[in-house]
């Protein structure tokens, strides 16, 4: 009988388990397609990072419209900016 290495969401680790985990890894992960790591690209190239202050008013307007289009406040600034300055 193998011995036990606890249980992972309810699965136990077994020996086994961990023998045929070390199989498909040394295999090179037969059947998966890596995703690249991080946030989805943008456009041409990498994004760049906006520091924009609000005043009261206007940020409970971008928060009312985030909720109201169940979007974020990166999206709905984005696509007033593109609007704004016609940007496609």
């Amino acid at each position: 009988m193998s011995r036990s290495h606890g249980t992972v969401n309810g699965a136990e680790i077994s020996e086994d388990v961990i023998d045929r985990l070390v199989a498909n890894a040394e295999a090179g992960f037969p059947g998966v397609t890596a995703r690249r790591a991080g946030r989805p690209t943008m456009g041409e190239g990498p994004a760049t990072t906006v520091a924009v202050r609000l005043d009261p008013t206007l940020h409970q307007a971008l928060v009312e419209r985030v909720e109201g289009e169940n979007s974020n406040a990166s999206q709905v600034i984005r696509d007033a900016l593109r609007e704004y300055l016609h940007v496609a």
